[in-house]
């Protein structure tokens, strides 16, 4: 039987109940050792974080980093809180109300990048600020230029009208047109965050709690799971709509095989390594972003939300090396730069060709809030798991789309009492 987040989260706090608070070393000298939870296991596997370690260290001579990847660390990292032995830096979980966040971090506002950094507010708790991300994600559509030639695209589409146009094409020319990873099932969460695309609000998810009705056709949630569905029915995602294809389509797209998905910026190194282990040359340089065009006005926007953040363990014993291995990573190296994102500090500029092409034509962005507590308690009490693919996919399969709204809805109006 699995253990819940709830129980393990509980435990935690017994165990750190029951220990120092917020313990350093004896001098507060930036020095000693301290362990890194990480979920970028490929630095491990390229060596990048063997480099900034050892940059790191002869920084700062007589301090020891150890890094350990953990490939699962949703469900990983809650067991180790359980245990009160989470190291020193580590993600700071997005599954966990911000009201718990000082249970099990240490407050790291004092760090100077507090003044430098985007979506500080996000992990600000009582003005005390608990994480720092590694950079942001820009939600929009990766698309291959070889594989738009081939199909006799001549630019990218900015209007909904011209995007199903060039699904056509594309299909027409043998090739994938959209990628939505059905089978997969997680990917489908972007359709929960394309909903704040259609509301034109990053707030929507709180105005959804005061809706009877977010998922009825004309609402932004209505909206969205529309979308998707009728690039389903018309045939442009990917004929293998039952199987985990997720590895493969980075290969598909990588290869030009595919034309499109949308997601973030970080899942272009992904489809570049793909199409790299092929043999292939110049991945990279074939593939571009644009924005989602969700409606004919010909001005779409982007949406902007926060990777993981960074924070400190509440039970570090060494909290002054734990903050400047965070402050050294995020203003003195390429890790963001390297993991795809716009750099969390925003005196650092992007630099990864797919993201100067997304922003170059100065796009509208809709910065993506925070859902409450109470928004995913409502997701939860109508039975929808909010940001797994699961229900929406449920919902793009259904021989009924229409009453499986109305049922969604249903369930909704119970769980708020709209």
């Amino acid at each position: 039987m699995s253990i819940s987040l709830r129980t393990l989260l509980a435990a935690s706090v017994a165990v750190i109940a029951a220990g120092p608070a917020f313990a350093d070393n004896a001098d507060g000298q930036i020095s000693g050792d301290i362990t890194f939870y990480t979920h970028f296991a490929n630095f491990v596997d390229n060596g990048r974080w063997d480099d900034w370690v050892a940059e790191f260290e002869a920084k700062y001579p007589g301090t020891n980093v150890d890094v350990v990847a953990v490939s699962n660390y949703r469900k990983d990292m809650p067991v180790r809180f359980a245990s009160g032995d989470y190291g020193d830096v580590l993600n700071v979980l997005d599954n966990l109300p911000p009201s718990d966040y000082a249970n099990y971090y240490a407050p790291i506002g004092d760090l100077a990048l507090r003044d430098t950094h985007q979506f500080v507010d996000r992990y600000t708790v009582d003005g005390e600020v608990y994480g720092y991300v590694y950079g942001v994600n820009a939600e929009a559509v990766v698309y291959n230029k070889d594989a738009f030639e081939r199909a006799g695209i001549t630019s990218v589409p900015t209007t909904k009208t011209e995007l199903l146009a060039a699904c056509e094409m594309l299909k027409s020319a043998g090739i994938v047109p959209f990628q939505i990873n059905m089978g997969a099932g997680w990917p489908m969460q972007q359709w929960d965050k394309a909903a704040l695309l259609f509301a034109n609000d990053g707030g929507y998810y709180e105005q959804a709690l005061t809706q009877a009705d977010p998922y009825a056709p004309e609402n932004a949630y209505g909206q969205s799971i529309s979308f998707v569905e009728e690039l389903f029915d018309a045939g442009c995602t990917e004929p293998d709509y039952t199987a985990n294809n997720w590895d493969q389509s980075k290969t598909l797209l990588g290869a030009g095989e595919a034309g499109m998905w949308f997601l973030a910026n970080w899942s272009v190194p992904q489809a570049v390594v793909a199409g790299e282990a092929l043999g292939l040359e110049n991945v990279a340089d074939s593939l571009g972003m644009f924005p989602l065009p969700i409606n004919d006005t010909g001005t779409p926007a982007v949406l902007l939300n926060p990777d993981w953040a960074l924070g400190v363990s509440a039970n570090s014993d060494n909290i002054p090396t734990a903050k400047a291995w965070i402050e050294f990573l995020l203003t003195e190296t390429d890790v963001s730069n390297e993991a795809g994102f716009i750099p969390g500090d925003t005196r650092i500029e992007p630099t990864m060709p797919q993201l100067v092409e997304l922003l170059a034509t100065s796009p509208a962005t809709i910065e993506a809030g925070t859902p409450s507590s109470d928004f995913k308690q409502a997701m939860a009490d109508a039975r929808l798991d909010f940001m797994t693919g699961t229900y929406i996919r449920d919902l793009v399969l259904a021989e009924d789309g229409a009453a499986a709204l109305a049922d969604v809805n249903a369930r909704w109006a119970a769980a708020t009492g709209n």
